[in-house]
Parts: C-alpha cells; sequence; structure tokens
C-alpha cells in the first residue's frame, strides 16, 4: 500500500470508528486516484502557459490535500479532491486558451521569418535544393493556420531556422567556390600570354573562360560548380605542362632547326638531286617547318623532325657530292680529249701549211725563221708551237722539233715559259 496504515487508522481514530481492512483498501484507491490527480495538476504547474493566479491556486490546493491526506475522512478527501478537479479543470481551459493565443501568435511570426527567408532564396548563389525545401515548408506552414497548440508550430520554426542557417552556409561555400574558378581564369589568361602555346590551345583556354564565367553572376548547384572548376584545373594544368615540354623543345632546337633548313633549301637549289630525293627532302624540310610555326604540333615534334630532316640531309647531300664528283670529273676528262684533238688537228693544219709555204716560191723571204746566234728568230706574225705540249714561243733553237704557226693560230694556244731550247 503506499500511504500508511497508521494514517489509515488515525483518521478512523479521529472520526472515533475502528479501521477495517475494506476501509483500508477503500482508502488506498482515493490516495492512488489523488496520486494521478497530483500528476495532472505538476504538469499543469510545469505549463508556461500558467498564470500567476492559477499556479497559486493549484499549488494550495495541492498542498491542502497532502496535509488532510492523513487525518481526514473519505468524504472530506473527496470533497476536497472534487474541488480540485474543478480548479484543475478551470485551469486547463485558461492554458489552452492561452496556447492558442501564444501560437497564433508565433504562427504570425513564422509567416514574418517564412517570407524573410523566401526573400533570401532570390539572392544569387542560393542552392536549388535549399530553395526547395522553402516550398515544403510553405505547405506545412498553410497546415498549421489554425493550430491550436504551439510544438507543431514550434518544431516548424525549428527546421525554418535551420534552413536558414544551412541556406547562408550553402551559399558562401558557393561563393567561395565561385572565387576559384574566377582564380582559375586568372591562371588561364596569364597562361594563354605564353609563347609556346598553340593557337588552339588558347582557344581552348578562352572557351573554358567563357564557360566559368557563366556562373561569376549566380549559381544555384554545387555539383555542377565542382565539375567545371574540375575540368577547367585539368585543362590548365595540362596545357601548363605542353607548353614547358615545347619550350624545352624549342630552346633545344630552334637554332640548329633555322639552319638545317637553309642548309636543305641550299642543297634543294644548287645539288644534283633526283625527283624522288627532293620530294623525300622537300616533304621532310615541310614538316620540319611546320613543326618550327607549331602547326600541327606536339610537344617535342621539332626535335624528332629534325632528327629526320637532317638523317635524310646527310644521306642525300653524300649522294649530290658524288654524283658532284664524277660529272667534274667526267667533264674534265672530255675537255682534255677535246683540247688533245684540237691540238692535234692544229698541228696537222700546220704542217700542211708549212709544207704548202716550202713549196711556194714566193714565201721564201717571208715565212722562214731568221738565225740570230744559235737561235732561230720566228717570222713577224708567226710564232713557233710545241705540238706535244700546245705552247708557243718566239725563238727556238731547233725549229725541226716545233710548228711554224700565224700568231692568229697561236691566240689558240697558251705561251710557253722559257727553257734551254725555246722562249718568247
Amino acid at each position: 500500500m503506499k500511504r500508511s496504515l497508521l494514517g489509515i487508522i488515525l483518521a478512523f481514530s479521529t472520526a472515533g470508528v475502528i479501521a477495517t481492512n475494506v476501509d483500508a483498501k477503500a482508502y488506498q484507491d482515493i490516495y492512488e486516484q489523488q496520486d494521478q490527480q497530483e500528476i495532472q495538476i505538476k504538469e499543469v504547474l510545469a505549463s508556461e502557459f500558467i498564470s500567476a493566479d492559477d499556479h497559486k491556486l493549484l499549488k494550495q490546493g495541492l498542498e491542502r490535500i497532502e496535509k488532510a491526506e492523513q487525518k481526514e475522512t473519505r468524504r472530506s478527501l473527496r470533497s476536497m479532491m472534487a474541488e480540485e478537479e474543478k480548479h484543475l479543470s478551470e485551469v486547463q481551459k485558461h492554458l489552452n486558451s492561452k496556447e492558442a493565443q501564444v501560437a497564433k501568435s508565433e504562427f504570425t511570426q513564422l509567416m514574418k521569418d517564412l517570407k524573410s527567408l523566401e526573400k533570401k532564396s532570390q539572392e544569387p548563389f542560393i542552392v536549388a535544393e535549399d530553395s526547395k525545401q522553402i516550398e515544403e515548408l510553405k505547405k506545412e506552414l498553410t497546415n498549421l493556420s489554425a493550430a491550436q497548440k504551439v510544438q507543431p508550430i514550434r518544431i516548424l520554426s525549428s527546421e525554418l531556422s535551420n534552413l536558414s542557417t544551412q541556406m547562408s552556409d550553402n551559399q558562401s561555400l558557393l561563393i567561395d567556390s565561385i572565387d576559384e574558378l574566377k582564380e582559375l581564369n586568372k591562371l588561364a589568361e596569364d597562361l594563354s600570354k605564353k609563347k609556346y602555346l598553340l593557337t588552339s590551345d588558347k582557344e581552348a583556354l578562352k572557351n573554358d573562360e567563357k564557360e566559368n564565367a557563366k556562373y561569376f553572376e549566380d549559381a544555384d548547384n554545387f555539383e555542377l560548380v565542382k565539375s567545371r572548376k574540375s575540368d577547367s584545373k585539368e585543362l590548365i594544368e595540362r596545357l601548363q605542362t605542353k607548353q614547358e615540354e615545347t619550350e624545352h623543345d624549342f630552346q633545344e632546337n630552334e637554332s640548329q632547326t633555322n639552319e638545317l633548313i637553309q642548309s636543305t633549301s641550299s642543297l634543294l637549289s644548287e645539288g644534283d638531286l633526283t625527283s624522288e630525293e627532293k620530294d623525300k627532302l622537300n616533304g621532310a624540310s615541310q614538316t620540319l617547318s611546320n613543326s618550327l610555326k607549331m602547326d600541327n604540333y606536339e610537344p617535342g615534334d621539332l626535335a624528332k623532325n629534325y632528327e629526320t630532316l637532317q638523317t635524310k640531309y646527310d644521306e642525300f647531300l653524300g649522294n649530290s657530292n658524288q654524283r658532284i664528283s664524277e660529272a667534274k670529273k667526267k667533264a674534265e676528262q672530255e675537255a682534255a680529249e677535246k683540247t688533245a684533238r684540237e691540238k692535234e688537228e692544229a698541228a696537222k693544219q700546220q704542217t700542211a701549211q708549212q709544207a704548202s709555204s716550202a713549196s711556194s716560191p714566193s714565201s721564201g723571204s717571208t715565212s722562214s725563221p731568221t738565225l740570230s746566234g744559235e737561235w732561230y728568230q720566228a717570222p713577224s706574225g708567226y710564232k713557233f708551237l710545241k705540238v706535244s705540249s700546245g705552247k708557243t714561243y718566239g725563238q727556238v733553237k731547233n725549229p725541226n722539233n716545233f710548228s711554224l704557226i700565224t700568231a692568229t693560230e697561236a691566240a689558240n694556244y697558251s705561251p710557253g715559259h722559257g727553257n734551254g731550247s725555246a722562249k718568247q
């Protein structure tokens, strides 16, 4: 039993009757009813909506019953409990009325807060998913328009507060991401100014900057911005590496490439090449020239195509030099043979002329050599010709070893140097 049997006995003693087990059980029922009522009263006393007067009224009644439990009869206790129940009912009505007023007031404030959040959602860089949640909260708020209790309103208010915080945080994070896109555009712009960057790569950077700029004024999707950042960063890093490799390729090979192209041009115009060799050399030279202009170029092409042209140039230069050398030898041989034939023909003509002169009576005094000491002087308008060497002289010691030719004929030969048998 929750109540002391002594208290029950004392209550009956005061009434002047003897307590029995049946009476004790009846009292126990009253005490249990009071316990339940006390729990209800304490819940009401804890309510934020209870007034000071109602609080005092219930508190006093609760204390009065607690004091009467050990000395009052069942009838007195029931009477007190009935009165307390009446007070509790009245206070509960007051609570309901007060809570309804507060609910209405908080509902009005919640509507204002929601409108403020709706206005916030119109700002740039608000995440679309956050804005979508506002619409869901609006539907819930509509269902609470006639709410008499504050709890559902406060739950919704808490959700609204959390959403407001989330919206602001996400907005800040999205703005930070957009700032990163702007920084990537600055890097792309700086990279585009580099010398060793292809026109197509510069165009790719320009297009990438345009794609990034689409988000500068507004954005509402984290994943799209994240993907854009990733693509932009990958492009810049790839082209940065490509530019550096191209710069190294040109620093190592540009100077010798220009020299080789010039040498190739000279070989094509002056060398002795076959049509096939010219085609191959022209093709390799054009490919290297294109690489030099970064036309259809990939890093390392300058070194690779330089090596290709150098190999062909060395091979075809050797072929050309060999042909030129052989042609020169052949030309020299033909010239020598021609000269010998001409000398032989001239000698024959000279012999025939001498024979003719010797048989002519009128030519003895004009075409015969004149002896001066041991030297024979050629007649005026004539020269001695050494047939074997093709050299001409003005004086000789033994005319029989020479042919006498006219000065006009002697112009076809070269004068000989003086020696012991002939001189000018």
